[in-house]
């Protein structure tokens, strides 16, 4: 650590002393790398174990919070020195985003071009929102529409993050004069407490905003919404740049207190499920303090807090942590896409001859639960680690003084290194251009889709006339005069064909529904005489099952009762977090339950994409007809119930 002397008498409302820096001789400030690591390796593994890792997505709050610090205190120590230029704070922030994320861009463009083009249709309005730093909004804007939302499943979702970041960097400088207007005006203490106010006022936008029941999005995308992490974060780093460091009295307690917050940061990364109410009505509010908290104790000097973060495992993480962030989901979703991460290029069990006539049988699809997440976190490091090479070497290239022979070796290695990458951009040219060439075609399949379901809802309105009840109990499908179905917009597509295979049945379906909606339509249905002793439900495509929604689906259960039996179809949507995990609870669901029977479609369609809309999950009229025919099979006993896949 270093001291740094100034005269800040009236200026800045202080006596003239010395302040001892946060930075170490090498420019950092002690900690921080270690922090970031924390911060990165729960969002990573938030997006590998959606379902195991719940609130790892609070890694972007505390990031978030050492942006905001960052900014804040190099921002502050450069006014000091008089060297705070808005030139260079526009040029360094430039280069530390936009070379990699479009390596980035170019390279997963040429991927997708390649392997799966159709990723890309309708794509140029997201891209530019990336690149030019919107891309929250646009994405919230997408998720007003349902059916836009399912067919703009994209690469790229992550990058919402960046766009709150890269509009909070245009809106930083003119808050730090704001404030050096303030002290000027004022001193510091009323300068500094009002960047707090700030901070607090912004942070009751979330929990004042949030409604039990609806959609989450305009909440967690919202650069209004998250901005008072970044300005609790401006606040400390002010804060610490007037702060003078001494050797503290109770080290015992700071190292408890960091100690405690940890252990709240790694218990909020295992339990803090996204979509639970408190997770907006205050919790990531009190994570972001604990961030914050964090970030004093880990800065100290005089602690040995930030020595131990800055071990060369964190250093190393903290310092690839955004180019580890940029490479991850793109990875995550190709794989997803490509479905190598079910278990279809890994199936089965094989027996390995080995010598002296013993074998070894191994059931490889139960390791591809592991191998798969893995490789996407072996490919993430590899990439993270060859675009940093990329970026720095193009950044800071110059040609060594050395004999003619090194200098050659270094040129083809560096060639070596970056060909791939002029390679792919090609093909990522490409591909933005078929991205611009098939926006049309993408409209005109969401219109499609929005047709067939409101097609499918005057259909329906229709059974508001119909009056049918059951009369005699009975498991037996022949038998029965009703069958009460609930659903969400996969069955509402295939409404016309379940109500021509089962001709007695009274469908309730709605796009968007989630299991949390099935108690209330159940009860409405009953109220109507329209629940028989046989249900049939397809929930489950919305969201996740189990974790918050179990409440939701035991009620479901326990509302329709021991005596009906019960259908339950399982769900297909392969680019979401969810399906392998609903599909897993509704096999343990299935085995709790006697009365539940899971009915596989997830099994036959995986195996017919041309069943399915241009979404890739919703059927088309041919599919709609074999959901129906599927459905009919199991329930008139034509076939054996399968479970879930």
């Amino acid at each position: 650590m270093k001291a740094v002397y100034f005269v800040s008498k009236g200026r800045y409302g202080m006596t003239e002393r010395s302040i001892t820096s946060l930075t170490s001789q090498d420019g950092r400030i002690t900690g921080l790398d270690g922090l970031r690591s924390l911060a990165i390796m729960g969002v990573t593994f938030f997006h590998l174990f959606p379902q195991q890792l719940r609130g790892g997505y609070l890694g972007v709050s505390l990031f978030f919070v050492l942006t905001g610090f960052l900014l804040a205190y190099t921002s502050e120590k450069s006014a000091r020195l008089r060297d705070f230029s808005l030139k260079e704070y526009v040029i360094k922030r430039l280069k530390r985003i936009y070379p990699s994320l479009i390596l980035m861009l170019l390279t997963t463009l040429g991927v997708f071009y390649m392997l799966a083009p159709t990723v890309l249709a309708g794509m140029q309005t997201e891209l530019l929102s990336v690149v030019l730093g919107y891309n929250n909004w646009w994405q919230i804007a997408q998720n007003a529409d349902y059916f836009t939302r399912m067919l703009n499943q994209s690469p790229y979702t992550h990058l919402w993050f960046l766009g709150i970041e890269l509009q909070y960097y245009a809106l930083w400088p003119i808050l730090f004069i704001l404030y050096r207007l303030g002290i000027r005006r004022f001193g510091f203490r009323p300068a500094l407490l009002a960047i707090l106010f700030l901070a607090l006022v912004s942070s009751l936008w979330m929990p004042f905003s949030y409604e039990p029941g609806v959609d989450v999005t305009r909440l967690y995308y919202g650069t209004d919404m998250r901005i008072y992490a970044l300005l609790f974060g401006a606040a400390l780093g002010l804060y610490q740049s007037h702060y003078t460091y001494e050797e503290p009295t109770y080290r015992k307690c700071w190292y408890g207190l960091f100690i405690l917050g940890l252990g709240c940061t790694c218990a909020a990364y295992g339990i803090l499920d996204g979509s639970y109410a408190i997770t907006y009505q205050g919790a990531m509010w009190a994570m972001t303090v604990i961030f914050c908290i964090l970030i004093f104790i880990a800065a100290n000097p005089y602690l040995s807090v930030g020595r131990y973060l800055d071990s060369s495992l964190f250093r190393w993480i903290g310092k690839k942590s955004y180019a580890l962030f940029l490479w991850q989901y793109p990875v995550i979703f190709l794989f997803q896409y490509m479905h190598w991460t079910d278990g279809t290029y890994l199936n089965g069990v094989h027996t390995v001859s080995l010598l002296s006539g013993l074998s070894l049988t191994i059931d490889v699809s139960a390791a591809a639960v592991w191998i798969a997440p893995l490789a996407e976190l072996s490919l993430i490091i590899l990439l993270s680690i060859w675009s940093d090479c990329i970026t720095s070497s193009l950044t800071t290239f110059h040609l060594p003084r050395a004999n003619q022979s090194f200098v050659t070796l270094q040129l083809v290695l560096f060639l070596l290194i970056a060909l791939p990458p002029f390679v792919m951009a090609g093909y990522g040219c490409k591909g933005i251009f078929y991205a611009t060439s098939h926006a049309t075609t993408r409209t005109n399949h969401v219109q499609k889709l929005q047709e067939q379901m409101k097609d499918n809802e005057q259909f329906l309105q229709s059974q508001q006339t119909e009056s049918v009840k059951q009369e005699e109990p009975s498991y037996h499908v022949e038998q029965t005069s009703s069958i009460a179905c609930i659903g969400d917009s996969v069955m509402l597509g295939s409404a016309k064909a379940l109500k021509e295979a089962f001709p007695n049945c009274y469908i309730d379906a709605k796009v968007s529904r989630y299991v949390g909606a099935g108690t209330d339509v159940a009860r409405s249905m009953n109220d109507n005489g329209h629940l028989g002793d046989t249900v049939l439900i397809a929930l489950g495509t919305n969201g996740p099952l189990d974790g918050q929604y179990e409440g939701d689906t035991e009620r479901l259960l326990s509302y329709l009762g021991k005596d009906r039996h019960i259908y339950w179809v399982n769900v297909y949507c392969p680019n979401t977090s969810w399906q392998e995990s609903n599909n897993t609870y509704l096999e343990k669901l299935s085995d709790a339950h006697s009365n539940v029977t899971i009915i596989d479609w997830k099994g036959p369609v995986s195996k017919h994409p041309e069943w399915l809309a241009e979404d890739g999950i919703h059927p088309n009229p041919t599919g709609a007809k074999e959901y129906a025919h599927i459905i009919k099979s199991v329930m008139t006993g034509k076939e054996e119930p399968q479970k879930g896949a």
